[in-house]
């Protein structure tokens, strides 16, 4: 009992006598707890699954994603818990190991994909019958069901009153193809800023492939072909927002002069544009984090009392709006 106590980090009832002579026999004998025998033991796995439902399979590369799952697995690794962690498809998820099989305590999920399709797999993954913490949009009421997401949409709303703010009466809105609730959240934040500011014309989404750089420079070029110029143009994230500050420049238009450009998420690449470009910061790490805690939490039996988390977002300001 000593040594387990040990192993499992309580030195409450013990001696520092005697916790430093078991953790100087632990490293003497090389000895390491055997997960599957401790996982039977205790009942449980000590293993979290985080699913990221997206049909691209470099879903890694995207920085909101990493940031969110280097959030989470550094919680849980230093709490003795691993990540198992998945991206695929919506039409193979019925391939998916934590479908088929019970590796995990737990369930994190980022989907991908039109709002009904999402509530859909929700439901698919509830019958699993463990904790599910859902990210980047609110949840249904239940038991076990959990949601930690951004507010996207007052970001949103904040960029767009200021491009309102500087003049802009025409505005476009750059999204890939594929649908996300963080994105439909900051159209409807932008489109909720211009009509507070007075203006009668909607923001206009301009589909752009799969949201990498040529695609949104070529999505961009067709709609300036057709529709003239924009007074302001909003990538869905810094990537995109960069793009198209690249190719508008490159065509002799000065930004912000000309037309204004806004990203989304802060993250590093965000002040390598010149001019700077103005984004919103997002707080994906600790939104990991979070939910390695709340996770954990449950399982212990002790459940938020909130079933819903948003963390708030902040403008950083550059030069390109």
């Amino acid at each position: 009992m000593t040594v387990s106590n040990v192993v499992n980090g309580r030195f409450g009832s013990m001696t520092k006598e005697t916790r430093t002579a078991v953790e100087l026999a632990i490293r003497e004998l090389r000895y390491r707890p055997h997960a599957s025998g401790r996982s039977l033991k205790l009942s449980t796995r000590f293993a979290i699954g985080m699913v990221v439902v997206d049909a691209s399979p470099t879903f890694l590369a995207d920085p909101f994603i990493t940031h969110l799952v280097a959030g989470l697995s550094n919680y849980l690794n230093q709490r003795d818990y691993g990540l198992v962690l998945q991206g695929i498809s919506a039409a193979g998820l019925h391939k998916a190991a934590l479908m088929k099989r019970h590796e995990t305590d737990a369930i994190c999920l980022f989907l991908s994909g039109p709002p009904v399709l999402r509530r859909r797999l929700i439901a698919r993954f509830r019958t699993l019958n463990q904790p599910i913490i859902v990210f980047q949009e609110p949840v249904p009421a239940g038991p076990l069901l959990h949601s930690i997401r951004q507010d996207d949409f007052g970001g949103a709303k904040a960029l767009a009153a200021r491009m309102v703010a500087r003049g802009a009466d025409k505005i476009i809105f750059l999204a890939p193809e594929v649908s996300w609730p963080a994105i439909e959240q900051r159209l409807a934040g932008a489109q909720s800023a211009m009509e507070a500011g007075g203006k009668v014309e909607r923001i206009r989404v301009v589909t752009c492939g799969n949201g990498g750089f040529p695609d949104t420079q070529s999505a961009l070029a067709h709609d300036v072909v057709q529709n003239g110029w924009p007074s302001g143009i909003m990538g869905c994230n810094d990537q995109m927002g960069i793009a198209a500050l690249k190719w508008a420049t490159g065509r002799g238009m000065r930004v912000p002069e000309d037309v204004l450009v806004t990203g989304f998420n802060a993250f590093e690449v965000w002040q390598y544009s010149d001019p700077v470009l103005t984004t919103v910061f997002s707080p994906a790490y600790d939104m990991g984090s979070k939910a390695g805690e709340m996770v954990l939490d449950i399982l212990r039996g002790d459940a938020p009392l909130e079933q819903e988390c948003i963390f708030p977002v902040s403008v950083r300001f550059g030069g390109s709006a």
